[in-house]
């Protein structure tokens, strides 16, 4: 996976249909062609900025980020709805409402155990376990197969690699294709650059997904 050059396309689709909205609003084109090719481009870009949105944007409140997930919950329901498979296939679709919904079943559970804590959307993702296991394979280099012996024996070291890092942070020189941009020195959004109030207690959940 290459996460700069993803969030590179996402956002040139997003941006095209901000840009041309002029184009898409306008009824009485004779360019019915484009309108319409303009028209899905655009249904595809809340689509996706939606789901994005709320994981990058480092302003957003919890409840903003509630309403955006269900945004994209109700708008990729009615799209798989109406078009099935020609729309995603099956798989995606299960996993990202199940990702959206494994969310809200995690925020009510911080609201009941401490509602004064914070809840970060990226705690929720599997980041870390992504890292341990592009370490264990990159140990001995380009013999990346193994045997069970081997594989504990690297996962022993990996953790041991990932303890030195947690220690010394600034050893870590960070993952490239895991960076959500190129400049030096940014690594993934993580909860302490976070701006937004995140507190779990202060969001209300049904109140955030009915307005998404």
């Amino acid at each position: 996976q290459d996460v700069p050059r993803s969030m590179e396309l996402i956002l040139a689709i997003i941006e095209l249909a901000k840009s041309q909205q002029n184009i898409i609003n306008d009824l009485f084109s004779v360019d019915i062609d484009t309108c319409a090719d303009l028209k899905s481009i655009a249904l595809l870009s809340g689509l996706i900025e939606s789901f994005l949105t709320p994981f990058i944007n480092t302003t957003l409140s919890l409840s903003e980020q509630i309403q955006y997930l269900s945004h994209y919950a109700h708008l990729a329901f009615v799209f798989f709805h109406a078009h099935r498979r020609s729309f995603m296939s099956y798989q995606l679709y299960y996993d990202t409402q199940t990702a959206i919904k494994n969310i809200m079943f995690c925020c009510t559970k911080q609201q009941n155990l401490d509602p004064n804590a914070p809840f970060y959307l990226g705690d929720v993702g599997d980041d870390p376990l992504e890292i341990l296991f592009g370490c264990t394979r990159m140990i001995r280099g380009h013999n990346s197969a193994c045997s069970y012996a081997q594989a504990i024996d690297r996962l022993g070291a990996a953790k041991d690699i990932d303890g030195i890092f947690k220690c010394h942070p600034e050893l870590d020189p960070g993952h490239r294709r895991l960076k959500l941009t190129q400049h030096e020195g940014v690594d993934h959004i993580n909860r302490e650059i976070w701006q937004g109030d995140i507190i779990s207690g202060r969001c209300d959940l049904p109140l955030a997904w009915h307005r998404g």
